[in-house]
């Protein structure tokens, strides 16, 4: 989680969108709104993470990490679909980044799903 607080910086590119007289695409609204969003939840989550336990809080978690990594999906569909500027970023920064930490957001949830960690959540109900 903390490897992707990086996401409530993405409120500062909102600006940037076509509807708000920027460069950069209008599909890029979405995935930087929801990026902020996710960004902004992460020291809560692990606030929760790290303080409370239960299969509630499990679930919060995996929903958290399962939300986290379509938007990351949803941002590599978008920059095929509608690439964003070379002037902010270029499409293989752009590429691997999102696809980086859409994988670590993949291994988050697997890890998850260990037998171990859902008997750690599930023990201290």
């Amino acid at each position: 989680m903390g490897a992707t607080l990086f996401r409530a910086q993405t409120v500062l590119f909102l600006p940037t969108v076509e509807m708000f007289g920027g460069i950069a695409p209008n599909g890029w609204f979405g995935p930087w709104l929801s990026d902020a969003i996710l960004g902004f939840l992460v020291p809560i989550m692990v606030f929760l993470f790290l303080t409370r336990r239960g299969i509630r809080i499990w679930g919060g978690l995996v929903l958290y990490h399962a939300v986290g990594a379509f938007d990351y999906s949803q941002g590599l569909i978008t920059q095929f679909i509608s690439p964003m500027p070379e002037e902010m970023a270029s499409p293989m920064t752009v590429y691997v980044g999102i696809g980086l930490f859409m994988i670590l957001q993949l291994i988050a949830l697997c890890l998850l799903f260990r037998r171990d960690v859902i008997q750690h959540f599930a023990s201290q109900a």
